[in-house]
């Protein structure tokens, strides 16, 4: 709340903070294969341990991130998922997968917004860690200012 207080609007995006595995631009009618397919990918997945160090930012300077440890069990738990969402011939070409898992912070950042908010987060030493326990799905209308709503969840074994 007061990095958003103190930098404004995030580019018409408003984010609670998620690691991205994937995302797509399909319309509405196509959530029950979204969340069949995503079921059967998480099913038998292992909850785990996810530890994150340093907060920083890609080179563009738009977005902020908490970079996590264990990149390869995010991998891992993404393949899966990725992969059948590309199995379903209408979802494959809308697909777009992030390779780099990151804590995201703030995104869409312009120029003064990521000046304000990387002199608030960069003096902050950051590490710690909490288990991974469940897949959320997310959705959000492509508009300027509008919120990401949970469509379900699909928890981990643990």
């Amino acid at each position: 709340l007061l990095l958003h207080q103190t930098i404004g609007s995030l580019g018409g995006r408003i984010l609670q903070p998620h690691i991205t595995l994937l995302f797509a631009d399909l319309p509405a009618d196509q959530e029950p294969a979204i969340i069949g397919s995503t079921a059967r990918a998480v099913h038998g997945q292992a909850a785990f341990m996810l530890h994150y160090r340093s907060i920083t930012h890609f080179p563009d300077k738009r977005t902020i991130y908490v970079d996590p440890v264990e990149k390869e069990s995010i991998a891992a738990l993404r393949r899966p998922i990725v992969a059948g969402w590309k199995a379903d011939e209408f979802m494959r070409p809308a697909v777009r997968e992030t390779d780099h898992s990151h804590l995201t912070i703030a995104a869409g950042l312009q120029p003064a917004q990521f000046a304000k908010a990387w002199g608030m987060l960069a003096p902050l030493e950051l590490s710690g860690g909490g288990s991974v326990n469940e897949v959320v799905l997310m959705k959000r209308l492509l508009r300027h200012g509008e919120r990401y709503e949970v469509v379900c969840g699909f928890p981990l074994d643990r």
